[in-house]
C-alpha cells in the first residue's frame, strides 16, 4: 500500500521529492528508499513515457 501511494504521488507531482514527501508526511530520504524499491520491481519502465502515462492515469483515480 505504502509503495502504490508513493508512486502514485511520484507521478504525479512529476518526481520531486520533497513535494511527495509533505504529500505523504513523510521525510524525503523515505520517499527516495520507496522509489529504490519501486525502481527495483519496475525497472526501465518507470523511464518509458507511454508506460508512465498509462500508470499515471490509473493511479490518478483516488480509491479513497
Amino acid at each position: 500500500q505504502r509503495l502504490a501511494e508513493t508512486l502514485r504521488a511520484w507521478l504525479l507531482l512529476r518526481g520531486r521529492r520533497d513535494e511527495v514527501a509533505a504529500a505523504l508526511f513523510v521525510h524525503p530520504q523515505t520517499v527516495r528508499y520507496r522509489m529504490q524499491q519501486l525502481r527495483e520491481l519496475y525497472g526501465d519502465r518507470l523511464d518509458d513515457p507511454d508506460w508512465v502515462l498509462r500508470l499515471t492515469l490509473a493511479l490518478a483515480v483516488d480509491p479513497g
